[in-house]
Parts: C-alpha cells; sequence; structure tokens
C-alpha cells in the first residue's frame, strides 16, 4: 500500500516533523482515543515505509497521567503536574511502542527542556543522537521533560518545541495536528461566514489577527502558539502545515487542502548554524545601537562594528549569544560576540582603529561579524 500523493506544496517533503497535541490523543472523556492514535501510527508508519524520515512531537504524558492518578481536570500545581507527566510519560511511551511494533517500527523516546537546546554542545548531541535514529530506522518521539521541568527551562506548549526540533533536524515539513482544519479568516466558533485559508504565502500581522485562543482542560496553547511556530519554521525555510487530526487522518491532512492550511517557507534557507542564533540560544546581554547602525546590519547585510554601539547591558563573554536592540528597545538581531561585556564597554562608539588603543590589542574589527549574525 502506497501514501496517497501529498498536496502539491509538500510534494517534495522527505524529512517530516509531525506534532500532535493533547487533544488528538484523548477522547471528550479524557481517555485514550486508541482510534484516533492508531490511524496516526498507522500513517506514520505507512510514511516510513515510502521512504520518508518521520519524527514525532508527543504531548500526552500529563493527560495520561491525570487518568491513571484519578484527576478530574488538569492540576494546579506544578509538583502535581510533575507527578502527572512522570506516571502519564510510561503509559504514553508503552502505547506508541505497542502500535508502531505492530509495524516492525522501533521507537526512540527523547525529553527535553530549554537548556538542552541553548547549550550548543547539547544542541549538537541530540542533533547528531536524532540522525542516528533515523539512519536505524527508528521514529524518534519526543516531549517536554514535564517531570523536572521548572518555569524557566519549560517551553510551556509542544508547539514551540516542535518548531525548535523541526529547525534541529533541518525538517522539509512542520505538520502540527490540532482538532481544527487550519486557520480561517475569523473564529469559525463565533461565525457562520468564516472561511478556511488553504495557503498562506507569508506571515504577517493580519494573519495573525486571524487567531484566537482555544484551550481545553487537558491541553496547552492555541491557534496563535500554533501561528507563531508556524512563522519561526517558514523564516527559516521549512513548510509548515496546521492540520485537523481530531475529525481526519494525518494522511488527509497531507493530501487534502480543506484539512489544512499550508503556511509556504521563506525563499533564503538558514543554516543550521544562524537556526540555533535566531531561535534557540540563550542570550547572556543586550546590545543597543543607534539608527546607523541598525540600517548598516539590516538593509546593507554588514557586521557589527564598535562605532554604532550606545549601550551595554548584561555580563557575557567572547562567543556568547547577545541581542541587538535599536534606541527604542525594539529586538532588531541575535549574534555571537567577539568580545566580552567589559571589552565591549570599552570600544563602544569608537573607531576600528582605536580599539587596540583602548584594549591595548585588536583581535576583530567587528564587534559581531556578519556570519555569526542574524536579523529578526
Amino acid at each position: 500500500m502506497s501514501f496517497p500523493a501529498f498536496r502539491k506544496e509538500i510534494t517534495h517533503s522527505s524529512t517530516i516533523v509531525v506534532k500532535v497535541g493533547s487533544r488528538i490523543l484523548t477522547s471528550q472523556e479524557n481517555v485514550p482515543n486508541i482510534r484516533r492514535v492508531r490511524g496516526l501510527v498507522g500513517a506514520i508508519a505507512l510514511l516510513r515505509e515510502s521512504g520518508k524520515r518521520v519524527l514525532l512531537v508527543s504531548s500526552g504524558a500529563i493527560a495520561h497521567g491525570m487518568i491513571a492518578l484519578h484527576f478530574n481536570k488538569r492540576p494546579a500545581t506544578i509538583p502535581a503536574k510533575q507527578a502527572c507527566a512522570s506516571v502519564g510519560q510510561i503509559r504514553l511511551m508503552t502505547m506508541y511502542e505497542s502500535l508502531f511494533s505492530k509495524h516492525g517500527a522501533p521507537t526512540g523516546q527523547v525529553l527535553l527542556t530549554w537548556d538542552d537546546l541553548r547549550d550548543k554542545k547539547r544542541y549538537l548531541n541530540l542533533r547528531n543522537t536524532l540522525f542516528q535514529l533515523f539512519d536505524m530506522g527508528a521514529v524518534p518521539i519526543i516531549n517536554e521533560n514535564d517531570s523536572v521541568g521548572v518555569e524557566e527551562i519549560r517551553f510551556g506548549e509542544n508547539d514551540t518545541l516542535a518548531a525548535q526540533i523541526s529547525m534541529l533536524i533541518q525538517a522539509d515539513l512542520f505538520v502540527n495536528l490540532t482538532d481544527i482544519d487550519g486557520l480561517y479568516d475569523a473564529n469559525p466558533a463565533n461565525s457562520k461566514s468564516a472561511r478556511q485559508i488553504p495557503v498562506v504565502e507569508c506571515i504577517t500581522p493580519a494573519i495573525h489577527r486571524y487567531a484566537s485562543e482555544s484551550k481545553s482542560e487537558i491541553s496547552v496553547g492555541g491557534m496563535r502558539t500554533k501561528l507563531r511556530a508556524a512563522e519561526m519554521v517558514t523564516r527559516a525555510g521549512i513548510t509548515a502545515l496546521i492540520g485537523d487530526g481530531y475529525h481526519r487522518t494525518l494522511t488527509e491532512v497531507l493530501s487534502d487542502p480543506r484539512a489544512g492550511t499550508i503556511f509556504l517557507p521563506g525563499k533564503k534557507k538558514m543554516s543550521s548554524r544562524h537556526r540555533w542564533i535566531a531561535f534557540a540560544g540563550q542570550p547572556r546581554g543586550t546590545i543597543t545601537v543607534d539608527d546607523g547602525a541598525v540600517r548598516a546590519i539590516t538593509e546593507k547585510g554588514k557586521s557589527l562594528l564598535p562605532a554604532g554601539i550606545q549601550k551595554i547591558t548584561g555580563t557575557f563573554r567572547a562567543g556568547d549569544m547577545v541581542v541587538i536592540q535599536n534606541v527604542k528597545k525594539d529586538a532588531v538581531g541575535r549574534g555571537l560576540v567577539n568580545y566580552s561585556s567589559v571589552e565591549a564597554d570599552k570600544i563602544a562608539g569608537c573607531k576600528t582603529a582605536d580599539i587596540a588603543i583602548r584594549l591595548g590589542q585588536k583581535t576583530f574589527d567587528e564587534l559581531i561579524h556578519r556570519d555569526n549574525l542574524v536579523i529578526l
């Protein structure tokens, strides 16, 4: 049995990230919906058999733990959520392992927090692990590590996590399954004339205004978080698809325009290095620059020189990642610095020729070289 033809916009997708939320995995009675999950697993197995590399980002640990621990609604305290996640993750993976094994597909579990992506070494190690799982024919299944996550290192919802993983493995397609068939030009729950949008060429502020929040007792996040995730990956050159995995199958979402909205990628594909700088790395400080420097880096493609620096905030070392902002405090870019915060403060506003005079030596002309700078 072969997989039906993809929609024309995603015909050549070979590496696919599929994100599934708690709403897809459970029924209205907050119990696992085995029929729906079996269909999802079957579709992923078929994609795998057709030569596609598929990674699954799955929510559902807390929801499954709620069932086992007899919670009627999502717990309010962090310890209770972590306890539910600990119990539920075992049940979730047991279900997946059982279903995928019937298709001869081994599975590998990876639990993550923000720290795993913000640290460059761990980021690269994770990337190598996921590619090795693909090479061995396994289906990687990823979830947030809710059992240990605290506010500072949590993603908060798996839409952002799935977008990050899509960029990490340089996926061709990011599929975000929800309980609605894509983006509408109005809230279909409130407007009978609301129209589903099959293709979005560019995510603009007007597109963002179409999104409205919709959450359930067992899920986190709504269309806004999904739209932000789509914007993130499309900027990195990856196609995004938000589709109905609740009433429709993954197969239908990939082949039927009525089952989801496709968001087309930007024309320029970011390198893995630039993706990490733009979306994953942890900023260690902020550099405020004047209008001339903003124009130089955003319009002329130049490096950031000391002459345009107005203020240094935070403590960082050479090689750390920082945010570049204008005088209005709007973030305009991110980059890896060539000088520490102490050195940067000393050379702020000076000409390149004067760097050695102020520091006693000059190792670089640029505070941030163009190759290590990403415009936001």
